[in-house]
C-alpha cells in the first residue's frame, strides 16, 4: 500500500481524521458555492469519513494535498471507486479559492493517474465532472481528458459527465490524445442490479420466473399491510418497477435467497408515488421470525450508503403493522412524524445514515 506521493512542489499523503476539519470548512464555505452545493458539517462530516473508509476497504483512495514545506491541507486528489462507478475514477479538489489557479490540481492529479496506472495497474480512468462547473472542466482538459459520451454517470452523480483521461499508452506516446470510446477500460461494468450476501442470505437480481410467488403474495392477505391485496395486472406493475428503478437511481429491489430457496424480496422504492427513497420488504408465507427480512434490509440498505449514494431512508408502515414497525426500529429507525407521507393511512421511520464508501463529490 502506497500511502505517500511527491511531486516538484505538493506532497500526497493518506487522509487522515485530523483533516476532516478542513474538508467539513469547505463544504460550508462561499468558496464552495461557486462550483457545488455547500452541506452542513453532518452530512460533510460522513463523506469524509467514506474517504477513510475507502482507503480501509481498497488499501487505495484519495491523498490530502499539502505543499511542500508548509502545514495545511489544500484539498484531495486521487483514483477513487466505488462499487456503484462503472470505472475507475480519479478525482481533484481545491479546498480554497487562494489555492487555484496555481497549478496544484493538475499536478496532483497528474501524479495520482501515474500512480493509478503503475501501482494500481489501472488501463483506463474517468473524472465525471458537472457541466456546470467551468473550472474542474478546464482542468480535466488540461489534464489531456475528453468527454465520453459512452459512459453514464452513476445515478449519484445526476448532470456530471464523464470525462476520459489519456490511457498509459496514449500518454508514452507523442501524439496529440483524444481518447474516446474504447471497449477496454480497467475492469468490467457491473449489472444494473448487483447480488449482496450476508452470511445467511443472497440478494439477486429479479428473475421472469420470479413473478408468479410475487403475484401470489401481492394478491394475498398477507399483502393488506401494504394496500393489498393487487389485481395481476397492479403486480407486474410492482415486479417491473423494481426492476427499473435500477437503471434510473441505481437501486431498486432484489430477491431474497436462504439456502436456495426464495423467501421473499427487499426494495428501494422511489418516483412519483414517494416523497423519498423508502427501504421495503416482504417474506413469502413460511419464513417469518427467523431474521430474514432484517438482515436483508440492512445489507440493502448498506448497499444504499455505499454505494448508491444516499444519505438516509425512510420505511413506510401502516400503524397495525407491528412487525414492519418492530422491523423497522431493529435496525435503529425511529419515528419521524415531520417526514411527507405518501397516504395519510402511514407512518414514516427513518433510518440513520452510516458511515459507508462512495460519496458523489465535486471538482474545483
Amino acid at each position: 500500500m502506497i500511502e505517500r506521493l511527491e511531486t516538484d512542489r505538493l506532497i500526497l499523503r493518506r487522509p487522515t481524521p485530523e483533516d476532516a476539519q478542513a474538508y467539513i470548512a469547505y463544504y460550508a464555505s462561499d468558496w464552495r458555492a461557486t462550483h457545488g452545493p455547500v452541506m452542513q458539517a453532518s452530512g460533510a462530516r460522513r463523506r469524509y469519513q467514506r474517504i477513510l473508509a475507502h482507503w480501509e476497504k481498497n488499501g487505495y483512495g484519495r491523498f490530502v494535498i499539502e505543499r511542500k514545506g508548509e502545514d495545511g491541507a489544500l484539498g484531495l486528489a486521487g483514483p477513487h471507486w466505488p462499487d456503484s462507478y462503472p470505472e475507475a475514477e480519479l478525482t481533484g479538489q481545491l479546498w480554497t479559492r487562494d489555492a487555484t489557479g496555481k497549478g496544484y490540481g493538475v499536478e496532483a492529479v497528474i501524479a495520482a493517474r501515474s500512480h493509478a496506472y503503475t501501482a494500481l495497474g489501472w488501463t483506463s480512468a474517468v473524472t465525471y465532472v458537472h457541466s456546470e462547473n467551468h473550472l474542474a472542466v478546464r482542468m480535466a482538459r488540461k489534464l489531456g481528458a475528453r468527454i465520453d459520451a459512452s459512459v453514464h454517470a452513476p445515478a449519484a452523480l445526476y448532470g456530471h459527465d464523464a470525462w476520459r483521461h489519456p490511457s498509459p499508452e496514449e500518454l508514452s506516446s507523442t501524439g496529440v490524445h483524444h481518447p474516446v470510446r474504447r471497449s477496454r477500460i480497467a475492469r468490467p461494468r457491473k449489472p444494473a442490479a448487483p447480488v449482496l450476501t450476508t452470511p445467511r442470505l443472497t440478494l439477486r437480481p429479479y428473475r421472469f420466473e420470479d413473478f408468479e410467488p410475487v403475484a401470489a403474495f401481492l394478491a394475498s392477505d398477507r399483502a393488506r399491510p401494504m394496500h393489498g391485496p393487487y389485481s395481476r395486472e397492479a403486480a407486474w406493475a410492482w415486479f417491473t418497477n423494481n426492476v427499473a428503478q435500477w437503471s434510473l437511481f441505481g437501486y431498486g429491489g432484489l430477491m431474497i435467497e436462504a439456502q436456495g430457496r426464495t423467501v421473499g424480496q427487499v426494495s428501494i422504492n422511489s418516483g412519483l408515488a414517494f416523497p423519498e427513497p423508502e427501504l421495503g420488504w416482504f417474506l413469502f408465507d413460511g419464513n417469518e421470525g427467523q431474521g430474514f427480512a432484517t438482515e436483508a434490509a440492512r445489507a440493502l440498505r448498506d448497499f444504499a450508503y455505499e454505494s448508491a449514494g444516499l444519505e438516509t431512508l425512510v420505511s413506510y408502515c401502516t400503524p397495525e403493522n407491528a412487525a414492519s414497525i418492530a422491523l423497522a426500529e431493529r435496525l435503529g429507525a425511529t419515528l419521524d412524524p415531520e417526514a411527507p407521507r405518501p397516504a395519510p393511512s402511514v407512518v414514516v421511520y427513518r433510518h440513520p445514515a452510516a458511515d459507508a464508501d462512495g460519496s458523489p463529490e465535486a471538482y474545483a
